[in-house]
């Protein structure tokens, strides 16, 4: 029986990679990394893909706006020089495997362009800005502009960096540069405006206890809960937790910090803090507030309560009954 039941799995897994070709959806790269560039750039595309069958023949299919490239069976398309009718969406397919998701390409008649990479930028992730001219033109003395206020000038070289971004660098960028050829006077060409977003790598954290009223002795669990978006859902994330400031459980995988049989000492403001494996992006939660209620003074105090009520109750009925 598990004899055949292995062998229906390897029949069915076989049959599955044949469909697909062995493959994962297959991703399409620029070089270089600009998905803006000026007309008369060469631009070469690439279509990556991770096999599960390395040796197999492959057959590349290329399309643009999702129409066939013919003629264009090879894993690089080149595009050389480039033309205005060159821009579009550009996608690829390894033999009948999946297609891949289509990246855009506009290509542009001007004297001087602000260049960004084509994917999505998220917190943590480097960025590079380039302020690109005609090659027929000498450019010099570049300038960079965030939301048209000048945010770095005279600098040696054409491209402006960031380490690591955060949500606040997003916003409108351009560039300008003196420009001049052969038979052209000096002047100053600027760019386009170009929108530079930054998505959210995971949601502010928030911390969640269970029970949500803590008696001394309870059994305490508390996670720290955020979003990662889905097209980072590979990154890694840590978790850790704080009383009153002070580290209680320092970096995990796991999203879970728990105390077991909880003490009056374990009162306190809590937060949990999440960070990248490599420490790019951290955030930390608002403070959630356990106050330890100790069970017999808690009774107490209940009694005292309801004494006090009833003999209230029975003064009242008394001075009324008097009365």
């Amino acid at each position: 029986m598990a004899t055949m039941s292995t062998f229906i799995i390897i029949i069915f897994l076989s049959l599955m990679m044949g469909k697909s070709g062995g493959a994962i959806r297959p991703v399409v790269t620029f070089t270089p990394n600009w998905g803006n560039v000026l007309q008369g750039d060469d631009v070469t595309l690439t279509c990556n893909v991770t096999s599960t069958v390395p040796e197999e023949p492959r057959t590349y299919h290329w399309y643009k706006d999702e129409r066939t490239i013919n003629g264009q069976i090879l894993q690089i398309l080149q595009i050389n020089p480039s033309a205005e009718r060159d821009s579009g969406d550009y996608q690829c397919r390894i033999n009948t495997g999946d297609i891949s998701d289509p990246v855009t390409l506009n290509v542009t008649d001007r004297y001087v362009l602000l260049q960004r990479p084509p994917s999505a930028i998220y917190e943590g992730d480097p960025l590079t800005l380039r302020c690109h001219h005609n090659k027929d033109f000498s450019g010099f003395q570049t300038r960079f502009y965030k939301n048209n206020e000048e945010i770095k000038s005279q600098f040696p070289d054409s491209e402006f960096s960031i380490q690591k971004v955060d949500l606040n660098i997003a916003g409108h960028y351009k560039c300008s540069k003196q420009i001049s050829s052969r038979n052209s006077s000096e002047y100053r060409e600027f760019s386009h405006d170009v929108s530079v977003s930054v998505k959210e790598l995971f949601s502010p954290p928030e911390i969640k206890v269970t029970p949500s009223r803590v008696i001394e002795g309870d059994n305490i669990t508390m996670t720290c809960d955020t979003r990662l978006d889905l097209l980072r859902g590979g990154t890694e994330l840590h978790f850790a937790f704080y009383r009153n400031g002070r580290t209680v459980r320092g970096y995990n995988v796991s999203d879970t910090y728990r105390v077991r049989s909880s003490q009056l000492e374990d009162s306190g403001k809590y937060t949990c803090e999440v960070k990248t494996t490599s420490d790019t992006v951290r955030k930390m939660s608002d403070g959630f507030l356990i106050q330890m209620y100790d069970y017999t003074v808690q009774n107490i105090i209940r009694l005292v309560i309801s004494g006090f009520v009833l003999a209230a109750s029975l003064c009242f009925i008394y001075f009324h009954n008097k009365w």
